[in-house]
C-alpha cells in the first residue's frame, strides 16, 4: 500500500472541531465554513475521537449563548464524506470529553510536566470509520510518515476570500528526531513538517498501512525582529512534535477501566446519518439555521446536520 492508497482510508476518519454557535452582528452573514478549532481522528467506531488536551480545553472558551441548553457542549465535530454527487458535511454533537488526570512521570521522564497532550471526545454516532493504532512500534529517525488535518483552520479553506477547499490537507515527511533519544518509549518525536493552528490533534500515520503512530501537538517557532524597529514576531519552522502512539494505547486502556461509557440507545449509525444526508442534499436551501436572540447579538446555530454536497468542477 502506498500513501495515495492509505490516505483514501485515513481521510475518512479525520475530524474538525468548530464552534456550534456563530455570533452575528449587524450586517454580518454566516461564514461559508465554521471556524475550525482543531483536528481529531476517529479511533473507535463507537464515536471515540482522539485529539489534543489543549484542543478540548479550548472548548470551554468557545462562546455559548446564555439561553442555550446548560448541559450542551458549544462545539461540534465535523466529518466529511465523499459520495458520488459530491462532498457531504456531517455535523456530530459531542456527548463527553475525557482528559488525562494525574500523570506520575518516571524518574527519567523528559516530556511535558502535565503529561502527554492527548484527550478523547465522544460523539453521538456509532459505526464511524475508525483508524487502527500501531502497537509495539519502534520509532527511528528517517522513517517516512504522513499527517493530515486542518492547518490554519478555516483560513486555509477560504484563502482566496471564499470557500475553495472542503477537505483536510495531507503532508508527508520523516521522523527527524526521537525525544529525548531513540528508545523503547519516547515521550515524543519530531517530524519535518510545518504546522499551524488548526492542525493540533492531527493523526500522524504510516504511509504503507495508514495506522496511527502519533498525534500532532505542537510546532517549534522561531522569533524574528522587524528591521529597524523593536517589534518581534514568531514564525513557524518545519519542525513539529508528536505524541507517540504508545501513550494513546495506554490512555485507551485507562479510559475503558476508569471512565466506561455507553452510547444512548437511540444513537444512529454513521451509515444511516449519511443516507439521510444524501436524501436531504437536494433540498433548495441546505443552510438551515435557528436564530437565538441574546441581548443585541444574534447567534446562528447550524441546526441541520447535513449540507447539500457541492459538485467538483466539470
Amino acid at each position: 500500500m502506498n500513501l495515495n492508497e492509505s490516505y483514501k482510508v485515513v481521510k475518512n476518519s479525520i475530524v474538525a472541531f468548530f464552534g456550534k454557535y456563530t455570533p452575528l452582528y449587524e450586517n454580518q452573514t454566516i461564514p461559508p465554513f465554521p471556524e475550525i478549532l482543531g483536528t481529531g481522528v476517529v479511533v473507535r467506531e463507537d464515536g471515540l475521537i482522539a485529539t489534543n488536551d489543549h484542543v478540548v480545553r479550548a472548548f470551554n472558551k468557545v462562546h455559548k449563548p446564555t439561553n442555550a441548553p446548560e448541559n450542551e457542549w458549544p462545539v461540534r465535530a465535523l466529518l466529511l464524506k465523499r459520495i458520488e454527487e459530491g462532498q457531504l458535511r456531517i455535523y456530530l454533537d459531542i456527548l463527553r470529553v475525557s482528559r488525562i488526570g494525574d500523570f506520575p512521570p518516571s524518574k527519567n521522564y523528559y516530556g511535558p510536566k502535565l503529561g502527554p497532550d492527548i484527550a478523547f471526545v465522544r460523539v453521538n454516532a456509532k459505526g464511524l470509520p475508525a483508524l487502527a493504532i500501531q502497537d509495539s512500534f519502534y520509532f527511528e529517525e528517517g522513517l517516512e510518515v504522513a499527517t493530515a488535518g486542518y492547518p490554519m483552520g478555516t483560513d486555509a479553506l477560504t484563502a482566496p476570500g471564499y470557500l475553495h477547499q472542503i477537505t483536510p490537507t495531507l503532508q508527508r515527511g520523516i521522523i527527524s528526531a526521537v525525544l529525548p533519544f531513540e528508545c523503547n518509549s519516547p515521550h515524543a518525536f519530531a517530524i519535518n513538517i510545518m504546522t499551524q493552528g488548526g492542525a493540533s490533534g492531527s493523526p500522524v500515520f504510516l504511509p504503507n498501512n495508514g495506522r496511527i503512530i502519533g498525534i500532532l501537538y505542537a510546532g517549534l517557532n522561531d522569533v524574528s525582529k522587524v528591521y529597524n524597529a523593536h517589534i518581534f514576531y514568531s514564525m513557524p519552522t518545519n519542525i513539529s512534535y508528536v505524541v507517540p502512539s504508545h501513550y494513546l494505547t495506554k490512555a485507551l486502556e485507562i479510559l475503558d477501566k476508569d471512565d466506561p461509557f455507553q452510547l444512548p440507545a437511540d444513537t444512529k449509525t454513521f451509515d444511516s446519518i449519511v443516507e439521510k444526508a444524501r436524501s436531504q442534499s437536494e433540498q433548495r436551501d441546505s443552510h438551515s439555521h435557528h436564530d437565538i436572540q441574546t441581548n443585541s447579538t444574534h447567534y446562528q446555530q447550524r441546526k441541520i446536520e447535513f449540507l447539500k454536497p457541492p459538485k467538483c468542477n466539470e
